[in-house]
């Protein structure tokens, strides 16, 4: 599913920072939530998680989902039930997936706290990232 990243130098360089994910936190995570997007999984297990950009991080890709309550004061993550969120990019974006719209990625705009849908799929999203 990722194997042209593998193969691009400018992509493959861009993810060498990643770390594996335990195969146990992945069997977890299909475990707890079975919708979970196939490709979001590929992903962890082909590449992991951790810092995204060659010289720079430009993302932070979580080894798991968090609860927006985990991130959030409890009145901004009332407003975003339903929310998983993947990763930030360090500057107050966190992305998502809303599991209440078929898992389409969304980012949390920092200054109202809402969700905006971004991407169909975690692949799209990634590939939107990385070009």
């Amino acid at each position: 599913m990722f194997q042209d990243l593998k193969d691009s130098a400018p992509h493959s360089n861009m993810l060498n920072k990643l770390q594996p994910v335990a195969s146990s936190m992945l069997a977890h995570l299909s475990e707890c939530y079975p919708s979970l997007p196939e490709d979001y999984s590929a992903f962890l297990k082909e590449f992991g998680s951790g810092a995204v950009g060659a010289e720079q991080p430009l993302f932070i890709l979580y080894d798991g989902l968090l609860a927006p309550d985990e991130i959030y004061d409890a009145q901004s993550a009332t407003a975003l039930d339903g929310i998983l969120l993947f990763g930030d990019d360090m500057q107050g974006y966190c992305a998502g997936f809303d599991t209440d719209n078929a898992w389409q990625v969304v980012e949390i705009d920092p200054l109202d706290g809402q969700a905006h849908v971004v991407a169909a799929s975690f692949q799209e999203y990634l590939r939107g990232m990385l070009d």
